[in-house]
């Protein structure tokens, strides 16, 4: 069964090369991976063209405006992609080589339309920052308090993306599809092996929570509907939780 592997790419030539190579070295080897340029910069195409030339599984889709929303790069990859499964990695996390074999076999197994993994958050040296341990299975009522799911872990059934996609928010995009995933009442379950590797950079500690918090707002308020003091409220919530997950 053909996995398809999306990543969106934008201004990311020092860690693209480590991600693609992790994609290409899978154990799991019936893959394709398609790269969506939403810098569309001379840059990015000779960069991408560079990649492309390590495998014919990889494809480079150019976006026609340069953007720098991952989610929207992400649906041109849905649209274009020909797997049975769909993966999400962006263009600074890695993989463990056996990441996509074992998902495999759990989604069957544990009869999961969404299936995502543990995942540890490391520095651009590859130190451990913290590590994050998934529950069995996400519901609606708890993924509204806090959201445990990487992007760059997840495996999915494509069908799933049919009538859905990524909202186009700056940051938390991912969480607002998890989000319209559950309403949907499909099956999202996890494995707790620690298979993904989630880059934290100092470049986006600080400049991205402001904007975090105001995505979280319009996520709680647009796609859940809730009132304005209700969504504050959860944005609190969420980001306490998070604190105490990774921290506590």
């Amino acid at each position: 069964m053909l996995v398809s592997i999306i990543i969106p790419y934008y201004n990311d030539k020092k860690y693209i090369f480590r991600s693609v190579s992790s994609a290409l070295n899978q154990s799991y080897k019936n893959i394709e991976i398609i790269i969506i340029d939403n810098e569309n910069s001379l840059i990015s195409k000779k960069i991408l063209k560079d990649i492309s030339k390590k495998s014919k599984k990889i494809k480079i889709l150019s976006n026609k405006k340069k953007v720098n929303l991952a989610g929207v790069g992400r649906n041109i990859g849905i649209k274009n992609s020909k797997g049975r499964y769909v993966s999400f990695l962006d263009s600074d996390d890695y993989w463990s080589k056996d990441k996509l074999k074992i998902q495999i076999k759990e989604i069957k197994k544990q009869n999961a339309d969404v299936l995502f993994t543990s995942f540890k958050a490391v520095n651009e040296k590859k130190n451990l920052i913290y590590k994050v341990i998934s529950p069995e299975e996400i519901f609606l009522n708890t993924l509204i308090k806090s959201c445990p799911v990487c992007c760059s872990s997840v495996l999915i059934k494509k069908y799933c993306l049919k009538n859905l996609k990524f909202g186009n928010y700056r940051t938390k995009e991912d969480y607002d599809l998890w989000i319209k995933l559950s309403l949907k009442n499909y099956r999202i379950k996890s494995i707790k092996n620690f298979l993904t590797y989630y880059t934290i950079r100092k470049s986006s500690l600080s400049s991205l929570h402001l904007n975090k918090i105001i995505n979280a707002y319009l996520i709680y308020s647009n796609t859940l509907k809730f009132n304005y003091f209700y969504s504050l409220f959860s944005v609190l919530r969420l980001y306490f939780n998070a604190l105490k997950k990774k921290y506590l």
